[in-house]
């Protein structure tokens, strides 16, 4: 029989790792390779390839304690479909409800549970479907539950004489597909304590696709010793029967029954971290947050997430504490220098994995850091600001600036800004610390701020009120802070409308109105800005003025007039009686623009007056054509006044489309699909929107001769 390593790759990793621990020794490794084909291909051992089918953690939420939400219905991630409620009999009044929420917060094995909502980062969101009370039930407002507003956890309603809270429901996950799996078991972390009697209890059950079957009881979490409110979570698995092989419809639940006697106590039960897998051994690796820390420092340990055990020992030599069976240990600390190894230990109930790493934690003895600092600069202006940093080597945990005459005064940021309000020279002093010491650093007269003078400018022109176009003088002032480096004008309207010099000149302004002006001047410490609304006024003839614009027919004339000046005349001169007249008549043949300039001697400014023409709305189509190519009626045209748009479209007698158009310009040269049609008659629709916006239909037919 023939080893496949290409597709064992549970194979190849388990020879992987013992390579890895044994790496020098030839004979380990020949050792291994036979006890490992040895068990491979004896008969107990044909079950399929190990694979994790399928996990359930509930999720986390964005904040902790997210109370409140119903299981049924609850969408998981993997894979995304929905869980549900089974209702099994009759219900008390206000029977207790499966809820998923972060309200009983998850924990790893033997840690202990808190009495609903944990504060401990990372634990305080994880979520966990658990049973909780209704809303408003007979014990929700005493000392007993406390919860009026139902999902505080794992807590519930025990009951009382009136049988209020009795309960039979069943929580039941998405469909698992098991094609092509066996040996399936099922690991979750729970918690229970609830009535001791087992009246009021937890079942897990499996569905087959047609039958539920309960498959046990989880037994009753340990308290803690610490606090007897409190139990500590546990895990737990199931090994599902043989009708889970192979089976596509595979569900599992967990029944909770209470018989509402008023027996119990709380908590009553919570679930997490469901694993459905083929059983398999189990691989034992894991990782560390950091392996090279200092003297006291603690970290924590990760086991590798793809072995889903039922149990883990952890050996930490010269840790503290020196073991955990946490799936990953937190806050394991390390009070001596030296290098330690680790070893864990994972267990599937069946079989177990060990995994030794020597030296693998690197304790160093740290010592205090080295304080040392610099400044973004070290010669300021006044009222300005600097940020400084720190240098400091060595490992600085904290900081503890201080700035005399700087604000503020002092600092506890690593890289804090300062300002300094006022000339001077200034010392600045670092304390750096870690949990080793502190070490102080002091730069006396460190920082000099100087007094510099912002700068200040106006502004005059030659004219302030003039006529249209007007070429203007402008003279930029020094009031304090010069010379200024630079010079920057803003002339909006104006030709040209900027300038960089300090007296520019030229400046034009061609319509009359009201012009603003700004002026933006800078030194080497600054800049001022200076703006004058309005500051100039440019107005030609005052009291200018001339006729209404107006619309009429062709053929009519307009009596035109302007006003307000000595002088007068009109441009174009077409379709008027006299172009220097104050009232011509205009009589224009078409829709005409007429520019009147008028002046009182001194200024001109120039009005305008719109004739629009209008013309009658007409639309004409011949009743014969003859295309033979003689360039005389070869085409059938739409024709009128006033047309915008159109849509000409022939038929021929049986209503078969023979030409469409949409441009006034193209008319129907007799042909279809690129050839000649007989002659006869043929039918047309024409459309056409005029444009005054109004729009006219015309059909008939039209005689095609040739």
């Amino acid at each position: 029989m023939l080893l496949d390593f290409q597709n064992n790759c549970k194979l190849t990793r388990f020879l992987n790792r013992m390579f890895k621990r044994y790496p020098a020794n030839l004979p380990y490794r020949i050792l291994f390779f036979i006890l490992l084909c040895g068990k491979l291909f004896s008969p107990e051992n044909a079950m399929a390839q190990p694979n994790v089918i399928w996990t359930e953690t509930f999720g986390t939420s964005s904040t902790p304690c997210d109370a409140g939400t119903l299981a049924n219905g609850f969408y998981t991630v993997n894979p995304s479909q929905a869980w549900s409620v089974d209702i099994i009999g009759t219900q008390g009044s206000f029977p207790n409800i499966w809820y998923v929420s972060a309200a009983e917060p998850g924990k790893d094995s033997a840690q202990c549970s808190t009495q609903g909502c944990d504060s401990f980062p990372g634990v305080a969101i994880n979520r966990t479907l658990h049973i909780g009370n209704m809303a408003g039930s007979p014990l929700s407002n005493s000392s007993v539950l406390l919860c009026p507003s139902g999902d505080c956890g794992a807590m519930y309603d025990f009951g009382d004489w009136t049988g209020s809270g009795v309960t039979n429901i069943r929580a039941v996950s998405p469909k698992i597909n098991l094609l092509g799996n066996d040996s399936i078991r099922v690991y979750f972390s729970y918690l229970e304590h609830a009535d001791i009697n087992n009246a009021d209890n937890c079942i897990f059950e499996y569905y087959d696709g047609s039958t539920w079957t309960p498959l046990g009881d989880p037994a009753r979490t340990n308290a803690c010793s610490a606090n007897s409110s409190s139990y500590k979570w546990s895990r737990m698995y199931f090994d599902l029967p043989h009708s889970a092989c192979n089976n596509p419809n595979v569900k599992i639940g967990f029944r909770w029954y209470n018989d509402s006697d008023g027996g119990g106590e709380n908590p009553s039960f919570a679930v997490d971290s469901i694993v459905v897998v083929s059983l398999v051994t189990p691989f034992a690796d894991f990782t560390a947050s950091d392996t090279t820390i200092c003297a006291g420092d603690a970290i924590n340990f990760f086991a590798d997430s793809s072995t889903h055990a039922l149990s883990y020992s952890w050996t930490f030599i010269g840790g503290s504490p020196g073991t955990s069976s946490a799936m990953n240990p937190t806050n394991i600390t390390f009070p001596n220098p030296g290098d330690f190894g680790v070893q864990l230990i994972v267990s599937s109930g069946a079989a177990s994995d060990t995994m030794d790493k020597a030296n693998f934690i690197h304790v160093l003895s740290c010592t205090a850091p080295h304080a040392d600092f610099l400044a973004s600069d070290t010669v300021i202006c006044e009222r300005d600001c600097i940020t400084m940093t720190d240098m400091s080597t060595g490992g600085a945990t904290s900081w503890l600036w201080s700035f005399p005459g700087g604000n503020p005064s002092s600092s506890t940021l690593p890289d804090p800004t300062v300002c300094y309000q006022d000339p001077g020279t200034y010392t600045i002093t670092l304390v750096a610390g870690n949990q080793y010491g502190t070490d102080t650093v002091t730069k006396i007269d460190y920082i000099v701020a100087d007094t510099c003078t912002l700068p200040q400018g106006d502004f005059y022109s030659s004219l302030q009120t003039a006529c249209a176009p007007s070429a203007i003088e402008f003279d930029g002032v020094v009031v304090t802070g010069g010379p200024f480096t630079s010079w920057s004008w803003y002339f909006p309207g104006a030709t040209p409308d900027t300038s960089s010099l300090q007296n520019p000149t030229g400046i034009v302004c061609n319509a009359d109105g009201f012009y603003d002006v700004m002026l933006i001047v800078s030194n080497q410490y600054g800049s001022d800005t200076i703006i004058k609304y309005s500051y100039m006024h440019i107005e030609s003839v005052p009291g200018a003025y001339v006729c209404p614009d107006t619309a009429m027919y062709f053929g009519s004339s307009y009596q035109m007039y302007a006003g307000g000046g000595l002088t007068y005349a009109w441009n174009p001169y077409i379709g008027i009686d006299s172009v220097y007249s104050q009232t011509p008549i205009a009589s224009p043949s078409e829709t005409t623009t007429y520019t009147c300039t008028i002046s009182d001697g001194t200024c001109y400014t120039k009005r305008q007056v719109v004739v629009t023409i209008l013309h009658n709305n007409d639309l004409f189509l011949p009743n014969t054509f003859s295309p033979n190519g003689d360039n005389k009626n070869d085409y059938f045209f739409l024709r009128g006044n006033n047309i915008y748009g159109i849509r000409l479209t022939i038929f021929d007698r049986w209503g078969e489309k023979m030409f469409e158009s949409t441009d006034p310009s193209q008319g129907w040269d007799g042909t279809y699909n690129n050839k000649d049609v007989n002659p006869g008659v043929y039918t047309f629709v024409a459309t056409v929107i005029f444009t005054d916006g109004t729009s006219a239909s015309k059909s008939g037919t039209v005689t095609l001769v040739r």
